[in-house]
């Protein structure tokens, strides 16, 4: 929401205490929370807790991208160097990252939100408040939060502490870890089912007025669990009893958007609109909101973007080797007109290839510019250019989709099968972007068929936002679809190996490679607390 990343927190200087006294975990400096408990006394005071919660999210688009999108077939880093960079090991699955910082750093920021959450929780029942609702949406709110970073931890990193109360400095050292089906049923489930109970899509401040933009609501908590049923039913658990509650989230969240006209593009044209930050909510369920200001832009559009001529930015960029991998790049310039354009409205809105069909000097390989709201993309789709206010690369106003309409029919569509509801959600989606159904009613498809088009079309669709990663390692398929990566980048054309050390590197994708490991630093917290994962 604009006022969380604009209002001047007087709580922020306290929380800091409790999160940065210490590099090596989230330590506070006196033995107890409870010192801070005095500031909670009025419905203001809980107010600017819950937007330092919400503040939390500045840096998850950051990790998304380095954690997810990169770890994935659809971006390709390069062979490394004796340099590395942090992006670069993760995308090559090199074993030796414990040490990390980007991993660590991710750890740290996600446990920062469980905590805050944690003391607003804590300190909110004594706070005396008169508006009708506020202290059920206000915990609904936390608990919604506290259950995305915690849905976040248990992807990136499996077992996990569990805290689900603020805790001092000597209890965070008998906090081992809590395996991961246990933080899904004792954290993440419960927190979603409440917020559900007790959020609704309208939602209000402290004062009784309505709130602004972007706080979370019913639906994208609904749309938050369906993805987390959705999950579980998947690779590693297979708890497939979560299937059907998967779906039936995910079938409120559809059909109050079609009641409701809301968080869909009827159009190609206006497709490519939904990732100008002009739309605030309007295109996405729940999204983290950025302006260009120091400290709340969206970092991730600086580390996504490599060096571009200046038509695109005055500010100059990072020059990062991360470009769209040849897999996705194929799958995105697969059909053509007849006029020669891409028939997937998706791809020019999706990646850079002005390399080889533009006129503009950019001479690497095609990028991701999805992220990217530069002064071309707004003067083409008709806004007015920002880039004066872009001072640095701390400014960029690029909001970032956490869940989208789209996403939730996808995941509704994978699961229902090629039914006639899947095919009319799946067909809503691919005919907007190519102007053509992906299956007619009378065409049969097996159900391995069907999985494949819907993973096909989610990849089109979702593509640097993070969801690739974790589709893959769902559907169990990210060991083959990584070393088919590098393959690709190994081999020549007539199939012979031209670089020895990437295809290598097919060797590093095994079991267990799903998650990440326990960063470094907090593996030496506490002789014998947590266990590594064991690949690593």
């Amino acid at each position: 929401m604009k006022t969380l990343r604009t209002t001047c927190y007087s709580l922020f200087a306290a929380l800091c205490l409790l999160f940065t006294a210490c590099d090596d975990y989230l330590l506070v400096e006196s033995t107890s929370v409870r010192n801070i408990g005095d500031f909670y006394s009025t419905p203001s005071q809980l107010e600017q807790s819950l937007m330092g919660v919400y503040n939390g999210l500045l840096n998850v688009p950051y990790y998304t991208w380095f954690m997810s999108e990169v770890r994935s077939d659809n971006a390709w880093s390069g062979r490394g160097s004796d340099a590395a960079r942090d992006y670069i090991e993760i995308s090559l699955f090199n074993h030796a990252i414990t040490e990390l910082e980007t991993l660590n750093d991710a750890w740290v920021d996600l446990y920062t939100i469980v905590a805050r959450a944690n003391i607003l929780l804590d300190n909110q029942a004594d706070v005396e408040i008169t508006v009708d609702g506020y202290r059920e949406q206000l915990c609904g709110e936390a608990r919604f939060l506290r259950a995305l970073a915690y849905f976040d931890l248990v992807r990136y990193f499996g077992r996990v502490p569990m805290c689900l109360e603020p805790l001092t400095v000597a209890e965070m050292f008998t906090v081992g870890q809590s395996e991961d089906v246990d933080i899904y049923e004792q954290v993440i489930i419960p927190d979603l089912l409440y917020a559900i109970e007790n959020l609704n899509d309208d939602p209000i401040d402290y004062q009784g007025d309505a709130a602004g933009d972007g706080r979370a609501t019913r639906q994208a908590a609904r749309a938050l669990l369906g993805k987390v049923y959705l999950t579980m039913s998947g690779y590693p658990l297979y708890d497939t009893a979560k299937t059907a509650l998967a779906e039936e989230q995910l079938t409120a969240v559809i059909n109050y958007a079609e009641e409701n006209n809301c968080w869909w593009a009827e159009t190609a044209d206006e497709w490519q609109r939904i990732w100008i930050s002009d739309n605030d909510n309007k295109y996405h369920i729940f999204e983290v909101q950025f302006i260009a200001e120091s400290g709340y832009g969206n970092t991730m559009t600086y580390y996504t973007t490599p060096k571009v001529p200046t038509a695109y930015t005055s500010i100059t960029m990072s020059g990062n080797g991360t470009t769209c991998a040849d897999g996705l790049n194929d799958l995105l310039k697969a059909d053509r007109l007849s006029t020669g354009e891409f028939a997937d409205v998706r791809c020019l809105a999706t990646i850079d290839t002005t390399k080889k069909y533009n006129s503009w000097k950019y001479t690497g390989d095609d990028f991701f510019i999805k992220m990217f709201e530069h002064s071309v993309k707004r003067a083409n789709l008709g806004y007015s250019d920002i880039d004066a206010s872009i001072v640095d690369r701390t400014y960029f106003p690029q909001n970032f989709p956490i869940i989208r309409l789209e996403d939730v029919m996808l995941m509704y569509a994978e699961i229902v099968g090629p039914t006639t509801r899947g095919r009319e959600l799946v067909n809503r989606i691919h005919k907007r972007a190519t102007g053509s159904n992906l299956i007619e009613d009378s065409q049969t498809v097996s159900d391995d068929e069907w999985q494949n088009l819907v993973d096909t079309e989610r990849r089109k669709e979702l593509a640097e936002e993070g969801q690739r990663w974790h589709d893959i390692v769902r559907r169990n398929t990210y060991i083959e679809c990584i070393q088919q990566k590098f393959y690709d980048y190994a081999v020549d054309k007539y199939g012979n190996i031209s670089d020895q050390d990437v295809y290598d590197m097919m060797e590093r994708v095994v079991e267990g490679t799903h998650l990440y490991p326990i960063p470094d630093t907090q593996m030496k917290i506490q002789d014998g607390l947590y266990t590594q994962n064991p690949i690593y």
